[in-house]
């Protein structure tokens, strides 16, 4: 029989830019730089870490907690591109190009970063070819994941991005510590990273309740039969 946890992860791997490795696969002497000029602090949840059209100062270290970017257009409709969680490493890219941020960050729960400051990012990019390495690492495959992300909005229906989504996060929360089947977002917040409106969301996770793989309590969604939603997914065609 196959393992459920190797399962849900073949399925969301594809799309999870898995970056930590970036700041943590590094010798002692870079560790230190980055733990001496990045002090860790704490945000509440709505706290943003950088607005769309502003100037990178610097990169943020999540180290624990979860972080959305989305972009807004002018008539404020949302749409959340990827949602951070531990160990992640973000707002590198436009530092690195010295453009303006297309995305806004914020917190989705209170969170623990580290700020890096610009200087110390780049001395790290210039001076440590282990840094370097790990940077052009990260970068492509955050390239395949965005085609992933592309694909599936393209492709499926809003159900199939729905499940995926709620698949996705339950792998970020568990791995973050939070107990199995336990998501906890606003349906709002949920329908922007899905790419839908509200209406059409909650109308689909009705009809997952109504058979009994999602229960909701508030921002807390559970997940009482994940294999039942990968069934879905393998069903249609992941």
């Amino acid at each position: 029989m196959t393992d459920p946890n190797l399962k849900i992860a073949r399925i969301t791997q594809p799309f999870l830019f898995q970056n930590n490795f970036i700041l943590t696969d590094l010798p002692v002497r870079d560790l230190l730089k980055l733990k001496e000029n990045a002090k860790p602090e704490s945000g509440k949840r709505g706290h943003a870490l950088f607005r769309q059209g502003a100037f990178p100062t610097g990169a943020y270290w999540l180290l624990s907690g979860k972080v959305k970017i989305f972009q807004e257009t002018p008539d404020g409709q949302r749409q959340t591109l990827y949602i951070y969680s531990n160990g992640d490493l973000i707002g590198h890219r436009q530092l690195i190009a010295e453009e303006v941020h297309p995305v806004s960050a914020v917190l989705l729960e209170d969170a623990t970063i580290r700020f890096i400051p610009g200087d110390t990012f780049r001395e790290l990019l210039n001076t440590s070819p282990f840094f370097a390495r790990n940077m052009l690492t990260a970068l492509a495959r955050e390239f395949t994941v965005w085609m992933n992300r592309m694909t599936i909005f393209i492709q499926f229906s809003v159900r199939h991005r729905l499940i995926l989504a709620l698949l996705i996060l339950h792998e970020q929360y568990r791995h973050s510590g939070t107990p199995g089947g336990v998501v906890t977002i606003t349906r709002s917040e949920l329908a922007e990273y899905v790419g839908a409106s509200l209406e059409t969301v909650v109308r689909t996770l009705n009809t997952l309740k109504s058979i009994n793989l999602v229960h909701i309590n508030g921002r807390r969604i559970l997940l009482p039969n994940v294999a039942g939603l990968m069934d879905i997914l393998e069903g249609e065609g992941v």
